[in-house]
């Protein structure tokens, strides 16, 4: 079964719509009626966005600069999203720093 290709300008304009009612601190019903939206639309693509959100890996560009000589007691420096960084020293703890990673970076409910 063949699937439809998203409609990448219907995608962006409920994205917006669903970040206008959110930055307003509109109610979605009132949000609706002053927009001409239909409330049920508004819950299907707020949830369907959410999804696709939650199943994209997100990828951030790497820049790879040359090391100092002193490499091994420099620390690393990750940048994350909304201008966060974490600073990490040689020899951390993989498994720490992977779940330290996955919090910073899970979306905000």
């Amino acid at each position: 079964m063949a699937r439809n290709p998203r409609d990448l300008s219907l995608e962006r304009r409920w994205r917006r719509h669903i970040e206008r009612q959110q930055a307003g601190g509109w109610s979605i019903r009132r949000y609706c009626q002053a927009h001409g939206l239909h409330e049920s639309a508004f819950y299907f693509w707020r949830r369907t966005l959410a999804d696709r959100d939650a199943a994209t890996p997100a990828f951030v560009p790497v820049t790879v600069v040359d090391a100092p000589a002193t490499a091994a007691a420099s620390p690393i420096d990750i940048h994350l999203a909304h201008g966060r960084r974490l600073r990490v020293r040689a020899g951390c703890d993989r498994e720490l720093l992977a779940m330290v990673l996955a919090v910073l970076e899970k979306p905000a409910c």
